[in-house]
């Protein structure tokens, strides 16, 4: 962040842009700072979807930092990994929001959105305009770091997820440690291909 180019008279404000990638026009933004701010939206829920449960019992409240993550970008999480405690395992309630983000569907819903933006911005975007606007633009500089922050953090979470499953981690840790790493991607597929905890009850 700190070595992030500093704003200047011949780029956007961060407000324009953030005002133009929510409610357009977007005739003048590539499609890959576009689908890099959307990527961005999805990460929280998909943060959720395992934060519901593993952040009930931490010091810093799951949901709170996935609605935060939303608002305000992926550093607000960096707290809530600091803070928390590993073996969180055993103590959980589900209620109606974990059953929603337990469904099959979120998953489907949020890879479809995603394949969608990576085809948007592999056919119709210039990687190059969007290097120079990440060379030129702070608020695109601080937005690709905070997309591969979160995307790193995110394998963190697997372990105790899947023994609060009873999904036999010698046999698929390793696998779905290393998927994890493949950014949304691979995220989702753990989301969709793990066991719901209603099946523990």
């Amino acid at each position: 962040i700190l070595l992030a180019p500093k704003h200047n008279q011949t780029t956007k404000s961060t407000t324009v842009y953030i005002k133009q990638l929510m409610f357009g026009p977007w005739n003048d933004i590539d499609p890959y700072v576009i689908s890099l701010f959307y990527f961005l939206g999805i990460w929280p829920l998909v943060y959720m979807s395992i934060l519901l449960v593993d952040g009930q019992n931490q010091r810093l409240n799951g949901t709170l930092a996935s609605l935060l993550a939303m608002a305000l970008g992926g550093f607000i999480l960096l707290p809530y990994f600091a803070l928390r405690r590993d073996d969180n395992t055993r103590k959980f309630k589900l209620n109606l929001f974990i059953r929603i983000f337990e469904s099959k569907l979120i998953p489907i819903l949020l890879m479809i959105s995603t394949v969608g933006l990576i085809f948007f911005a592999g056919s119709l975007g210039d990687f190059h305009v969007f290097l120079h606007e990440f060379w030129t633009h702070q608020f695109i500089h601080i937005m690709t770091i905070d997309f591969f922050v979160v995307s790193f953090l995110f394998p963190c979470l697997i372990a105790d997820d899947l023994e609060r499953r009873r999904m036999p981690q010698n046999n698929q840790f390793q696998f779905y440690f290393y998927l994890c790493f493949i950014p949304l991607i691979g995220p989702l597929i753990y989301l969709y291909k793990r066991q719901p905890l209603q099946q523990l009850k």
